[in-house]
Order: C-alpha cells, then sequence, then structure tokens
C-alpha cells in the first residue's frame, strides 16, 4: 500500500516494548480499511472495533476507581458528570491527537478522502483500542500506572473549571457540615470595560477566607472561588469529612 502507515515508528514513541505488532496494528485499522484489497495483504480481517469495546471498559474502570478514590465525599451523580467529561469523544480525541494516532490509521479511500485521520470519534476509538491493547500487553496495573498519569492533570482541571461543575452547592453543604456556617461570597473587585468585565470573588466561612476566583460572569467567579474553598477543605481534611448530624 502506498504511505501504508508505519506502526513500528509508532511503537518506537512508547515508553515502553511493544512485543504483538499484530495487535498493535489492528488499533489503527478503522472498519472503511476492510473493504480496501490492501487489507487482504495485511491479512486485517478484523477493524479495532472489539478492542474499542474493551478498552472503553477498562477506561471507565480506572477513570471511576480514580474519582471513587479521590473525591471519597462525592456521591453518585457528582462522580458521574465528572466522568462523563473525561470520558468522552473530545477529550480522547484530544489526547489521541497528542500521541499522533492519525498519522497511523488505516482507514478506506473514501473516509481518508473525506479526512477521517482527524475524526474526532475515528480517534476516540483509536485511543480507547490502544489502552485494551496495552491492557493485553502489559496487564492491568500498568495500563492503570499509564492512566493515572494521563488522567490525573484533567481530572484537576476539570473539576477547577467554572461552569464544568455545579460547585456552590456542595461547599454550601459541606460548610454546613463542617462549621455549621454558610459560605459567604464577596465581589473584591470589578475591573475592565463594561464589554469585558473581570470580576474577583472570595468565598468566607465563619470569617476566613477559604477561596478566591476569577471571571467575566460574576457567578461564574463565585463558581471559581468556590471550587477553590472545597480544594482547599479537602486538603485540611484529607478528604474526609464529617457525617451529617
Amino acid at each position: 500500500m502506498k504511505n501504508e502507515p508505519n506502526i513500528e515508528e509508532f511503537c518506537s514513541t512508547l515508553p515502553f516494548k511493544f512485543s504483538d505488532m499484530e495487535l498493535l496494528r489492528k488499533v489503527f485499522v478503522h472498519r472503511s480499511y476492510l473493504n480496501e484489497k490492501e487489507s487482504l495483504r495485511l491479512k486485517a480481517f478484523e477493524s479495532n472495533e472489539r478492542l474499542e469495546f474493551l478498552g472503553d471498559a477498562v477506561l471507565s474502570n480506572v477513570i471511576s476507581h480514580m474519582l471513587f478514590t479521590k473525591f471519597p465525599d462525592m456521591d453518585e451523580g457528582e462522580l458521574t458528570k465528572i466522568r462523563s467529561r473525561l470520558v468522552n469523544r473530545h477529550t480522547l480525541s484530544g489526547l489521541a491527537r497528542g500521541l499522533e494516532l492519525d498519522k497511523y490509521m488505516y482507514l478506506g479511500k473514501g473516509e481518508r478522502t473525506s479526512g477521517g485521520a482527524l475524526n474526532p470519534m475515528i480517534l476516540a476509538g483509536a485511543f480507547e483500542a490502544l489502552i485494551a491493547a496495552m491492557y493485553f500487553e502489559l496487564g492491568f496495573r500498568m495500563v492503570f500506572s499509564y492512566l493515572e498519569t494521563v488522567f490525573a492533570p484533567l481530572i484537576d482541571a476539570s473539576v477547577m473549571q467554572p461552569g464544568h461543575f455545579d460547585f456552590k452547592p456542595r461547599l454550601q453543604e459541606l460548610a454546613q457540615r463542617v462549621f455549621k456556617e454558610a459560605p459567604r461570597y464577596r465581589t473584591v473587585s470589578e475591573d475592565g470595560p463594561p464589554h469585558k468585565r473581570t470580576f474577583v470573588v472570595e468565598v468566607t466561612i465563619t470569617g476566613e477566607v477559604f477561596g478566591r476566583g476569577s471571571a467575566s460572569k460574576k457567578k461564574d467567579a463565585e463558581q471559581s472561588a468556590a471550587a477553590s474553598a472545597l480544594k482547599e477543605l479537602e486538603e485540611r481534611h484529607n478528604g474526609v469529612f464529617p457525617e451529617r448530624g
């Protein structure tokens, strides 16, 4: 095949040795490629969809474990919201592009011509397929370690970014439980022209400042401040809070 993807080249970019090259090659085989004559020469009789299925399960397992451990006081609904913001087509395709998986995809001519190598759905599927291949090659423990390294900063960013999660009710509930007092929000400053304002908000509990946030909207600045306060509370209490009284 002309310009055939160099899977050995991709293998050299990995932080570990991959011995089963046929398994690794299957990671990049999109179903559209199975209609091409070249697929017979490469004995590509199966797409990456089965690997994608397994990789999705492994990924969900690891992320669920990470969130369950990191946020012991969050209920199931909150954990599910964060997981859905991490395990989705947008995030996974971004990770796939970071690994340059698009350079190695086996696609049908029509799919390739239409830009399929950068299709978020195709790239997200390839990333999940890679996780499954790593699972077979390295075992669950090594896959867990790899995904923990990749997703730990994404989890922090997801929790801290205003608008991604409703932090204020959670802070309200924790403040009432721990301090028997509701948090109070105060606008510290309001700068910039009317069309481009920046609000800085502090949140206090029992008179002590626990968090500060800024945003172009006051309510988003309050969310950011609440997120900062939640992080401060978690660090002070090592993530363990009193039960409801």
